[in-house]
């Protein structure tokens, strides 16, 4: 197995061969994106990555050590706007229509009468309850009798996405990724996408792993009506009818209101696999993965981090947002504040942000986390101190001052509850550590999956079995077996 270099990952504001604009020709103010990461870092939300873009042109672009700006990491449920994306193309092209029958479309028994557009909306009538009940199971979907009449109830549903998916390939006799590739994908430029599958399908509702960088060329096309570089990827007026908030979520949204007495952006209606925000709309997955877009500002931000409540990193994306220029002009220069931007990009480190953040309160037993012992052994006891992480055998290089990244074949089964995930071919692990000594004698371990928002912490003392805790827990099913990737997707991207 190739390994990939274990220097620290820094971060640019353009992309790699372009010579980057400063942020107040495009009516940014650099003070403003440094009063974001100081938001993004102060609160300790985790960033990964974050790419800001106006009127299409990449503006700033940024990226903390470990995670490497072009590896493609899990995107949760950003993955269900590609879904709907793919069900806005074959409404376009004259092969579905929102108000289909889905039993119809996939020869399935539905009583219900449930069409698309329930599903695309999560209007199924089903209640969370029953819901869960349900999970993933399809044909149960539709045999079961939805407590309120569909179309007039929202209860968040990864099972009717996942339907969506079938629904595509039914009517296509493609997966998704195939599907979208010509349609969506390459005209974004995204060149490596890789989905989870689910029943030999991709899941629809989870399993994307792409870029920042490459969401943020989604909300390019979502801010300006379907179009990336000049090529229509979204069709408009699916586009048009996507951003409509066409279920009521006021229910949905948990606290009554967040910062400066804003409802929370949960709260404000759910389109086509999209939610409306306090500003423009956005694709959202877990732990706070973004593709936001502000049409009214030619704004699109692409973001990926981990955090357990991700309403303060929209509050902080918001106040970013209401400090650009609505119209895009350009500002005079701020060249003490775009200096210190510069710096501040090309030294970005999750460490040592990350530590003393709270863990998973909900302890996850240790052989679920992982089939296979962890044990650490010394290797310098001094500064900078540097261990051995044994990993079923694997050895991975900590050390105190750096990050070390390394592809670890993991042909460990996920087992457990939730969604059945495809097999893989050759499955990995890519993971990056960096570790402290504690001063009682223990060491405190950091393993990151860059691949995913997720991050492990192991403590102990050399020479014993460490204890396994999540920072954000997979969703699911907690264990590293479900943040496998495909060893060629792994080797072609590191």
């Amino acid at each position: 197995m190739t390994q990939p270099a274990t220097e620290p990952v820094t971060a640019a504001v353009s992309q790699p061969g372009t010579t980057a604009p400063s942020p107040e020709a495009h009516g940014i103010p650099s003070a403003a994106v440094l009063e974001l990461l100081d938001a993004l870092e102060g609160a300790g939300l985790d960033p990964h990555g974050l790419v800001v873009a106006r009127a299409g042109v990449p503006v700033v672009e940024a990226s903390w050590a470990p995670h490497d700006a072009p590896l493609p990491g899990l995107v949760y449920s950003v993955s269900k706007t590609f879904t709907a994306l793919a069900v806005g193309h074959l409404v376009a092209e004259g092969r579905l229509q929102v108000d289909d029958l889905v039993g119809a479309l996939l020869g399935l028994p539905d009583p219900t009468g449930l069409t698309v557009r329930h599903l695309l909306t999560m209007s199924t009538g089903h209640t969370s309850g029953q819901l869960a009940e349900i999970g993933f199971d399809l044909p149960r979907l539709l045999a079961t009798p939805p407590e309120h009449a569909p179309g007039t109830h929202f209860a968040y549903s990864s099972p009717a996405s996942r339907a969506l998916s079938s629904v595509v390939t039914a009517v296509t006799g493609e997966r998704l990724l195939a599907y979208l590739r010509p349609r969506v994908l390459d005209p974004l430029g995204i060149t490596h996408p890789w989905w989870v599958g689910i029943d030999g399908l991709d899941q629809g509702f989870s399993g994307l792993h792409v870029t920042t960088a490459e969401m943020a060329r989604l909300a390019v096309a979502m801010a300006d009506g379907g179009r990336y570089a000049g090529v229509t990827v979204i069709p408009p007026a699916w586009l048009a009818a996507m951003r409509e908030p066409w279920s009521d979520t006021a229910e949905h949204g948990g606290a009554p209101g967040v910062a400066g007495g804003e409802p929370p952006d949960w709260s404000r209606g759910y389109g086509y696999q999209v939610w409306t925000s306090r500003h423009g709309f956005r694709a959202d997955g877990a732990y706070g993965q973004f593709a936001v877009a502000v049409p009214e500002r030619a704004l699109a931000i692409g973001y990926r981090g981990a955090t357990r409540s991700a309403q303060p990193t929209l509050d902080a994306i918001w106040a970013f947002v209401e400090r650009t220029g609505e119209d895009g002009t350009s500002l005079p220069p701020d060249r003490d504040s775009a200096a210190r931007l510069a710096d501040r990009l090309s030294m970005l480190d999750a460490w040592p942000g990350i530590l003393d953040q709270e863990l998973d309160p909900e302890p996850t037993p240790q052989d679920v986390i992982s089939p296979v012992p962890w044990t650490l052994h010394a290797v310098r006891a001094g500064s900078p101190y540097s261990w051995r992480l044994d990993v079923g055998g694997q050895p991975v290089p900590v050390a105190e001052d750096r990050w070390t990244t390394r592809v670890l074949p993991w042909p460990h089964a996920a087992g457990g509850s939730g969604p059945a995930a495809g097999p893989v071919v050759d499955p990995v692990l890519v993971v990056s550590a960096r570790g402290r000594a504690l001063p009682d004698g223990t060491v405190e371990a950091h393993v990151v999956l860059p691949t995913s928002p997720h991050r492990l912490v192991a403590t102990g003392r050399p020479g014993e079995r460490l204890t396994l805790a999540w920072h954000t827990t997979p969703l699911w099913h907690p264990s590293l077996s479900t943040l496998v990737v495909p060893a060629a997707h792994a080797a072609t991207l590191l």
